[in-house]
């Protein structure tokens, strides 16, 4: 099939729709009017035809006929003419009387008068001698005196055609003014010629009633175009000078058409020569009586075409309509299928083309109803499934938020933690330097005794002031220890909320891949829906791997937690042996104001004590420095926690928005399906 051009807009060109019944109709029309049509015509033209040809068959029959009747006339005066011609006495013995040139002889005239005698249509029977004599048939001769037959054309045609009959044209009678033709002959001893004057009125009558169809008629005309016989024209009168008399005098014979002189009216004329007088037989008949012996036959055939277009017409409905109302019943399934009702299949009344057709629609039609069931069920599985994905995603959300808010929270504390770190490492150096100034004091308490007094009474302020940074040291050291703790706490805590991620992307995983079942099974319908699946798998997925992520992170604070709350205890412990050896400096220092005797023999302890305690000091310091390590790699590692829980968040909020989209094309799909009637 071609392709359509487009249109300039770029939209398909419309199409003219054409009904099915038009173009049977049509096509049946041409198929049943036009051959009909065609056969008529030409059968009419055919019978017409026919119909001309035997109309100028029996013309010409008729023409053969009055041709052979003019030479059987012609021949029969001829031969009289002949015998006259033989039979008459030497006519040297025809004498002229009383001077004239009217001949006298009993013998000749006789005879002259006999012949005329037997024949009726002879109006005159004569003879013209050598000499001039003239003589006739006639009881009187009505001539003038001075008449000379040699010089008549009879009489000059004759000597000219010796041996042979001529005859005239026809020419009026002075005696009778009746149309006459000469027929002469010249005599064997060639002494004179004999002649008949033969009226042609029995002739024209014979020729008058020759008929040409209904109205045609024959006509006779000399060859110097003198009218024989004319039923409109009188006896003798000359044709006109027209195309139609140079036609009948160009040929022998034949026929030709044209048009009457008088109503224009088409007419043929069929014609022939006459071999003895050279006269023209010409039949004339009018087109018009063909055609009205042609119109019976057109009318019978008239009649047949409106019978065979009746039938056929009848034979044309029923083919349609028997085309037709399966295709409309068709046409009427087709609709109720476009208007979602696929529950009423199409009636086959015939097993023919159509009913093949009609029965596999039926099965399209079930078909149709088979799949819109399952799509409906699955929808409605996809519609469960996207809600209960889209509850679960709110509440991931909002366990996600509640686990960002704490996992801040425990950053914040993270960095009060480090920040108290930090105060007791400057501490604690305060300390250690403290203790080194008490070590160089206790030295130099040994070598300067006698100023022990006033020295004692500064040591032991500094010793109270020991005694308090002590304690001080040892609350801060507590409440690092109490921090240090909580952290592991939180971090229990976070490892449950860690867990409880897992869980949900696990529920969450499980249900995109059955999503992503529902949607396979939905075939294209459901593509849009298994991408949506395989995304919120990959949410999950990313999810899960989060709260691994998470719970790794928070075992490995909760490992150098557990690190630090041992180092702490240790710390915790040094500083109570701190306080209690300052005490006891303080008490050594009440002995040495009460008794300065007994300074020389403590001396030695206190600077024993002093370095231990510098010592421990050291390693006190070196605790909390590994301490402030920790919990600035806590800090770290809980500040990630934090952006991963934001992600997880981000991730939980997209899940939530692609469910609810789910949902949303799940209730539009029910909709659609719903639309079906089945």
């Amino acid at each position: 099939m071609k392709q359509q051009r487009k249109q300039a807009d770029g939209s398909p060109p419309k199409m003219v729709f054409l009904s099915i019944r038009k173009i049977l109709i049509g096509s049946f029309a041409i198929i049943l009017f036009v051959p009909t049509l065609l056969l008529a015509y030409f059968s009419y033209q055919t019978a017409k035809e026919k119909i001309d040809d035997q109309m100028v068959m029996a013309a010409e029959e008729n023409l053969n006929l009055l041709n052979a009747m003019l030479d059987s006339f012609v021949e029969g005066k001829k031969q009289s003419t002949d015998l006259l011609s033989q039979s008459l006495p030497d006519l040297s013995l025809v004498q002229s009387g009383n001077g004239t040139n009217i001949g006298s002889n009993d013998q000749v005239r006789n005879q002259l008068v006999t012949v005329k005698a037997t024949h009726d249509d002879v109006e005159m029977v004569f003879i013209g001698t050598e000499a001039g004599l003239y003589m006739d048939s006639a009881e009187v001769t009505k001539i003038a005196t001075d008449y000379d037959p040699r010089k008549r054309g009879w009489y000059t045609q004759a000597k000219e055609n010796k041996g042979s009959a001529i005859v005239t044209s026809p020419y009026i009678s002075a005696a009778t003014g009746n149309l006459i033709v000469t027929i002469a002959k010249e005599t064997p001893d060639g002494q004179g010629v004999v002649g008949l004057s033969v009226q042609l009125v029995k002739l024209a009558e014979i020729t008058k009633n020759v008929r040409i169809g209904e109205e045609g008629y024959v006509f006779l005309s000399d060859s110097s175009r003198k009218y024989v016989y004319h039923p409109s024209y009188e006896a003798g009168e000359e044709a006109e000078q027209t195309a139609t008399t140079d036609q009948l005098y160009a040929a022998e014979s034949g026929y030709f058409s044209f048009n009457s002189s008088n109503d224009q009216s088409g007419m043929r004329m069929i014609f022939q020569t006459n071999d003895m007088t050279g006269w023209k037989l010409a039949g004339v008949m009018y087109e018009q009586e063909v055609e009205g012996e042609a119109s019976t036959i057109f009318q019978v055939t008239l009649i047949v075409l409106i019978l065979s277009i009746i039938v056929g017409a009848l034979l044309v409905i029923y083919i349609v309509l028997s085309v037709l109302r399966p295709l409309r019943r068709m046409n009427d399934g087709s609709l109720r299928i476009a208007e979602g009702d696929l529950s009423t299949d199409i009636e086959v009344k015939q097993m023919n083309e159509f009913g093949v057709l009609s029965t596999n629609f039926n099965k399209m039609a079930g078909s149709l109803r088979t799949l819109i069931h399952q799509v409906n069920e699955n929808a409605m599985q996809l519609a469960a499934a996207s809600e209960q994905l889209t509850a679960n995603s709110e509440h991931i959300s909002t366990s996600s938020e509640q686990i960002s808010h704490t996992i801040e929270e425990v950053a914040h504390g993270s960095v009060q933690q480090v920040e108290r770190v930090q105060d007791t490492r400057n501490e604690m150096n305060d300390m250690a330097s403290q203790l080194s100034h008490i070590a160089s004091r206790a030295d130099d308490v040994t070598a300067a005794a006698g100023s022990a007094q006033v020295t004692a009474t500064d040591g032991n302020e500094a010793i109270q002031t020991a005694v308090t940074q002590m304690n001080s040291i040892g609350q801060k050291v507590k409440t690092l220890s109490d921090d240090v703790s909580g952290l592991g706490q939180r971090s229990a805590e976070i490892v449950k909320f860690a867990q409880v991620i897992t869980d949900i992307a696990s529920q969450t995983n499980l249900l995109a891949l059955n999503a992503s079942i529902e949607a396979a099974r939905a075939g294209e319908q459901g593509k849009g829906f298994a991408v949506v699946a395989s995304e919120i798998k990959k949410l999950a997925e990313q999810s899960s791997n989060s709260a691994q992520q998470i719970s790794q992170l928070i075992a490995a604070i909760q490992k150098d937690t557990q690190v630090t709350v041992t180092s702490m205890e240790l710390v915790s412990s040094e500083v109570q042996s701190g306080v209690s050896l300052v005490d006891d400096a303080g008490s050594s220092f009440q002995e040495i104001m009460d008794s300065i005797a007994a300074v020389a023999l403590q001396i030695d302890k206190v600077s024993t004590a002093a370095g231990q305690m510098s010592g421990n000091a050291a390693n006190v310091l070196q605790a909390i420095e590994v301490v402030s390590g920790i919990s600035e790699d806590a800090a770290a590692s809980i500040q990630q926690v934090a952006a991963s829980t934001k992600d997880q968040l981000l991730s939980m909020q997209e899940v939530a928005s692609a469910s609810t989209m789910l949902s949303k094309m799940a209730e539009e799909l029910q909709d659609t399906v719903g639309k079906f009637k089945i």
